[in-house]
């Protein structure tokens, strides 16, 4: 199920097993939050958490003991771990998967992981929680719930540019809003020029921009944004950035996998990959290549000494702007 359909579900029961899985923290910790909230009646006596590292050391018989204990004072015991990715073969040993086929009836077994796990998913009585990032509709009216409960205003344009600042997570939305909400509380509205003024673009979304600039080939703006950047150590950074961003658009138009596939071999999350590939389609693979390694020349020109930060920087940039 998705994350949204979770709180209608829990009218009906609480399932055994909970497999929270997805790249949104928002919704993995809020999920968490409303499981505990309905199954626990006291929470210091009857809550357990592992990781997947806990596990791995300890084994997994320590997981299911704390599964099987009988909750004290509670109708439930909830034992939550983070970050676990059993392989099929691990979740076939004896008391996993005794435990798994019939779980206990007195224990809610939450798993909370940022990525998929196939082995899992497939496993018996193990009930779906997906955490994957909200779409952009989904986001205008989260921030539009958040204002109008404070009697404030606010467009769908001035939403999606919080939502683009932001880059869609949602745990940084929730908090600028709430600053948003502060500073614009006897305004009766928040405005284009209050996120201008106070939320600060993630630096992802600074890379966005530039590139989606050059993609429509508005140089003039994408140089404005660039030459933002004046410090050495902050040159450098947005020339790592770059290459960065330019080397997974090249793997997005060469690579047939998938975006789940390309995210794992990147070291990304799902989202970056489905951006990229949005981006990419403005450019072909020869481009790509050619800014990559104008890039990877510059930055291997300046740790070796052979060139100052602002040569290397101003040539990247001229020859970004004109390949």
């Amino acid at each position: 199920m998705k994350f949204e359909q979770l709180k209608q579900t829990l009218k009906n029961g609480v399932e055994p097993i909970y497999l929270i899985e997805g790249e949104e923290a928002f919704f993995r910790n809020r999920a968490s939050e409303m499981i505990k909230e309905v199954s626990l009646s006291e929470p210091s006596l009857n809550y357990a958490s592992y990781t997947g590292a806990d596990l791995k050391t300890q084994g997994a018989d320590v997981l299911v003991m704390a599964l099987r204990s009988c909750p004290f004072m509670s109708d439930k015991r909830v034992t939550e771990v983070f970050e676990w990715y059993p392989s099929a073969a691990d979740l076939k040993s004896k008391t996993i998967k005794e435990y798994f086929a019939e779980p206990s009836d007195t224990s809610v077994l939450m798993i909370v992981n940022e990525k998929p796990c196939e082995a899992l998913k497939k496993a018996p009585s193990v009930t779906l929680v997906d955490c994957a990032r909200a779409s952009e509709e989904l986001l205008v009216k989260y921030i539009r719930s958040k204002t109008n409960k404070n009697q404030l205003i606010i467009s769908t344009s001035v939403c999606e540019k919080l939502i683009n600042y932001c880059q869609f997570d949602l745990v940084r939305i929730d908090k600028e809003t709430d600053k948003l909400i502060d500073f614009c509380r006897d305004r009766a509205e928040i405005t284009d020029d209050a996120v201008e003024k106070l939320v600060a673009k993630d630096n992802d979304y600074k890379i966005y921009e530039i590139v989606d600039f050059i993609a429509g080939k508005r140089y003039t703006e994408a140089y404005k944004v660039i030459s933002e950047t004046r410090t050495p150590s902050d040159k450098q950074m947005l020339l790592v950035s770059l290459y960065s961003y330019f080397r997974r658009m090249f793997y997005c138009v060469t690579s047939k996998e998938d975006n789940a596939a390309v995210a794992e071999k990147l070291g990304v999350k799902e989202y970056a990959v489905k951006m990229s590939r949005k981006q990419a389609s403005s450019f072909t693979p020869k481009r790509l290549k050619l800014v990559m390694d104008k890039l990877a020349d510059g930055d291997a020109a300046f740790k070796t000494g052979v060139k100052p930060i602002d040569n290397v920087f101003n040539e990247c940039v001229f020859g970004i702007l004109t390949e």
